[in-house]
């Protein structure tokens, strides 16, 4: 299949399109220079050029942009996958949380994953929309939380994690297998992919420096306190 991928500066597209490479798809990456965003006519150019079997929406950017995406992937009928993020729900709601808990975002980023969620769900209720956790990669130079252990030791030689926080998140290899799966075997709705059973993140940070063979030295501390994790029986996902 031919599959167009938006966000490939980001973490989690280049991840999903080695995986989908491997898996034998011709994956093509929106590139905002060559396929401006600034117009409607322009996505649906782009999407008459490419001529894609499946449109992951990975990249963050203007709701605008977003909304075009739904529409003109409705009006072909062409799968649309989107990612949002555990962040549309706010720091007072407690996991584990299911698809079904209404969120209710407590930040700007959180309030904007949520308003592209609806704008979606609204004008292409076909499509399929991934809230994922906190990303596990295998080093430092994205947005993921191994950059983000590197980061506090190389800032403060030291890593201090909680013992009461217990993040959404798994590893960025297991989510692209997940989506590429959904993307194979789902039904439009909203999904929970999230590969953390019970692991507060000093536990986590622990494991990752005996994985990654790291000399961190990493303190217990209690703040702060929270449980984002996320839960959904119809999402096969590798565990942390």
């Amino acid at each position: 299949m031919r599959i167009l991928l938006t966000g490939m500066n980001g973490t989690v597209a280049p991840a999903l399109a080695a995986h989908l490479k491997g898996e034998g798809h011709q994956t093509i990456s929106w590139n905002r220079k060559v396929h401006p965003i600034e117009s409607q006519s322009q996505i649906k150019q782009a999407i008459d050029q490419i001529r894609p079997d499946v449109i992951f929406h990975i990249a963050t950017g203007p709701l605008e942009w977003l909304r075009w995406i739904a529409e003109e992937s409705a009006r072909r009928s062409i799968p649309l996958l989107h990612t949002s993020s555990v962040s549309v729900y706010g720091a007072h709601q407690s996991g584990p949380l299911t698809p079904d808990i209404q969120p209710e975002p407590d930040d700007d980023y959180g309030r904007y994953k949520f308003e592209g969620e609806q704008i979606i769900a609204a004008i292409n209720p076909e499509a399929h929309i991934f809230r994922i956790g906190w990303q596990i990669g295998d080093g430092p130079g994205s947005n993921n939380m191994v950059d983000y252990f590197h980061r506090q030791v190389t800032e403060h030689g030291i890593l201090r994690a909680s013992t009461k926080w217990f993040p959404a998140c798994s590893h960025l290899s297991a989510t692209a297998s997940c989506l590429c799966r959904q993307m194979l075997t789902g039904a439009p709705g909203v999904y929970h992919v999230d590969a953390n059973p019970c692991f507060s993140i000093f536990e986590i940070a622990q494991r990752t420096a005996v994985r990654l063979h790291a000399d961190w030295k990493v303190e217990s501390v209690e703040d702060p306190r929270r449980d984002n994790r996320m839960q959904d029986p119809r999402i096969q996902i590798q565990s942390i």
